[in-house]
């Protein structure tokens, strides 16, 4: 695995599937969501301390493109990457491979910002960039 790369592993189960046997399209979001979590958590020990602070993330915009088709019991892996770091936003690009096959299943994306305990929009905070240029081995 790239340094930059953080991985999250899906296992699809019954609750993540519609009517038809496939995975409902917006489970690829809660997914997106959880991934995210989890990047936070493992690379960015610092940011637990922040949320507590009042600083919240916010997310301005997500996307998803959908490949292919997933259905139950198909293990699915989600690399994360932060990229597009600007002053207020960054992005977070999202892979979702099968793990056996390695096909593309999807492609995602978040670009999120900061605001702080009044809601006032705040530079992306130092302490991430510094842990995330850490991670990325800079």
């Amino acid at each position: 695995m790239p340094e930059n790369e953080f991985i999250f592993e899906k296992t699809i189960y019954l609750g993540n599937t519609n009517m038809f046997g496939n995975v409902y399209f917006a489970r690829y979001f809660d997914w997106q969501g959880e991934a995210r979590e989890a990047f936070f958590y493992k690379t960015v020990p610092e940011s637990l301390a922040l949320f507590k602070s009042g600083i919240k993330f916010v997310t301005i915009e997500a996307y998803i493109k959908y490949n292919k088709e997933t259905v139950v019991f198909d293990d699915v892996m989600i690399k994360v990457q932060a990229a597009n770091f600007k002053i207020t936003t960054f992005e977070l690009i999202f892979t979702y491979l099968n793990k056996k096959t390695g096909e593309l299943i999807a492609t995602g994306k978040q670009k999120l910002g900061f605001v702080d305990s009044n809601n006032k929009v705040i530079p992306v905070p130092e302490q991430l960039k510094i842990a995330w240029d850490k991670f990325i081995g800079k």
